[in-house]
């Protein structure tokens, strides 16, 4: 079984409760949901593969029951600040071999990205994660066993930012797609108003739920939408290296 893990929670301080921000009438997180649910149809309906929110225990989490049948979806309630041990305790709960690991920040993860890292997941490979897209478009995945042996000894660390430091570089396939610099300059997470508003450019004049990668990159670059939020980028990566130095 493949298990879809879209990691979430509510307890933001940059923006609070972004993944229940509507654009449509729709909170943001089931884009991304129903992103995946077009993309992998035969698959759910095989029972081959379900989809996660795999969020905190925090009790403000309890909300993303309110945005999502249990039939479609299954909320998983894990660890707090150890975001691989989240996954593993779902996995094993839930008899899951192969998970795929998408951020609910990235609105728009590539369903593409995702299809070639279940493809080499099936075929063997321990970890996959692709490269080349925008941020927020790639995708990573890894199987239960390795999951579980790369976390050996850190189960009691906190591990949310940059965790994928617990994996042994040597026994992961990089998946290199070829895009300009152009495109990989992108900005398509949510973390900040701007990105909810480059969010909101996008799927009021996108059917975001079919659309290729390649079309949603040209549109965005030829209305200019990359540019509402490419000025956090810096503030981002700021923030990000130092939340991965307090871990550390």
């Amino acid at each position: 079984m493949i298990g879809v893990f879209i990691t979430a929670r509510l307890g933001s301080t940059r923006l609070g409760e972004k993944h229940l921000i509507e654009i449509n009438t729709k909170p943001l997180i089931r884009y991304l949901v129903e992103r995946f649910f077009v993309a992998f149809k035969e698959s759910i309906e095989k029972k081959q593969l379900k989809i996660f929110i795999t969020t905190s225990v925090k009790p403000e989490n309890k909300k993303f029951e309110s945005i999502f049948n249990s039939n479609e979806v299954e909320v998983y309630y894990g660890s707090d600040e150890n975001i691989p041990l989240r996954h593993l305790e779902c996995a094993i709960k839930h008899e899951i071999d192969h998970i795929v690991s998408i951020d609910g920040d990235d609105i728009l993860c590539s369903t593409e990205a995702s299809k070639l890292v279940i493809d080499r997941l099936l075929s063997g490979s321990k970890m996959a994660y692709t490269k080349g897209l925008p941020l927020g478009m790639n995708s990573t995945g890894y199987s239960k066993g390795f999951l579980k042996r790369s976390l050996k000894g850190v189960e009691s660390q906190k591990l949310e930012t940059g965790w994928g430091k617990i994996f042994d570089k040597n026994e992961i396939d990089i998946i290199q797609l070829k895009y300009s610099d152009e495109v990989k300059r992108i900005r398509m997470t949510l973390d900040y108003t701007a990105d909810a508003e480059f969010f909101k450019s996008v799927i009021t004049n996108v059917n975001v739920l079919s659309i290729s990668d390649n079309a949603l990159i040209d549109i965005i670059v030829k209305n200019n939408w990359n540019h509402l939020n490419s000025h956090l980028d810096d503030i981002y990566w700021s923030n990000f290296n130092k939340l991965k130095e307090q871990e550390n």
